[in-house]
């Protein structure tokens, strides 16, 4: 026979599990801290990015443009080559100095890449979007930036062998 224990009405594992107000309150007070930080870090980033941009802004004239059947024709040559995120930057002689920058003044989300230069001579430019040849001449200090891999140079830099 059955005793009266026996007689209890099973137990329902599948009620829904309430949460309190001090648990929504936990939740809402975590996400706040977590988006108050991460605030602080994308405008804290951002205005660094700013700084750099703006310290890597070089203006000055354009550098003359050489076609590719001139280049082969006067046999010039860019012999320091090396690569940087994909672009092949090639020059004469001198120093390179480069860096990531962020466009649209540092407060955009792509990254360009510019490089000055002390004394290139020449320079070659070959990124997904063709190879470009630049003449800038003896002496003269340059500025690359490559924007959605087209390149763009200028006559001037602040680059020197003091500023390493």
């Amino acid at each position: 026979m059955p005793t009266s224990d026996a007689r209890k009405a099973p137990r329902d594992f599948g009620a829904v599990r309430r949460y309190g107000l001090a648990h929504v309150i936990g939740a809402v007070v975590v996400i706040g801290v977590a988006g108050l930080l991460v605030t602080f870090e994308l405008v804290r980033d951002r205005n660094a990015n700013i700084a750099t941009a703006q310290a890597w802004d070089i203006k000055g004239p354009p550098c003359p443009q050489v076609s590719a059947a001139d280049w082969a024709a006067r046999r010039l040559k860019a012999p320091r080559v090396f690569d940087y995120d994909g672009t092949t930057l090639g020059r004469w002689s001198g120093d390179a100095s480069c860096s990531d920058v962020k466009d649209k003044g540092g407060a955009g989300f792509r990254t360009d890449k510019v490089c000055q230069f002390t004394n290139p001579t020449v320079l070659t430019v070959t990124s997904p979007a063709g190879t470009v040849y630049y003449e800038t001449g003896v002496g003269q200090p340059a500025t690359l930036s490559v924007h959605r891999d087209v390149p763009r140079c200028v006559l001037a830099s602040k680059f020197t062998r003091e500023t390493e």
